[in-house]
């Protein structure tokens, strides 16, 4: 996101009447129809333009505020978080979590259930292969 305030050369705390000023020099300095072929100065003209469109009108420059805040509150959480090894499939989303609240009519199992679960397979092959190839294997 362009800094508007840097673009113009004002602190964030300027006036309307101090961005105004501002832009108006700047637009003359650079206005197109003073620099013909310039295309450096038509750059500085619109990004100016566009800045003081949007820091001119009070309801705009709150919500540009306001976006900027995030924006900033965002890199600083994802600075962070680079400094760890990413995972590409790491989307930030625990799905257990997300699906842990839907309600099924079950009890939810005892923690001495659930260890009895994760130390036992909870495959039998056996049992697999005759429900869904009709027929039992050798020795079964």
């Amino acid at each position: 996101m362009k800094s508007y305030y840097q673009v113009l050369g004002v602190a964030e705390t300027a006036t309307e009447e101090e961005i105004k000023k501002v832009f108006r020099k700047i637009a003359r300095d650079n206005h197109p129809d003073t620099h013909p072929g310039d295309a450096a100065a038509e750059a500085r003209f619109k990004d100016a333009s566009e800045a003081y469109e949007t820091l001119s009108d009070p309801h705009k420059r709150r919500q540009y505020d306001e976006d900027r805040a995030k924006q900033q509150r965002g890199y600083q959480r994802k600075g962070q978080a680079r400094s760890a090894p990413q995972n590409p499939f790491d989307f930030g989303v625990n799905f257990a979590d997300m699906f842990s609240n839907i309600p099924t009519g079950k009890k939810p199992p005892k923690q001495e259930e659930l260890d009895k679960q994760s130390k036992s397979n909870p495959l039998n092959v056996d049992e697999v292969f005759s429900r869904f190839m009709g027929f039992k294997p050798k020795g079964g």
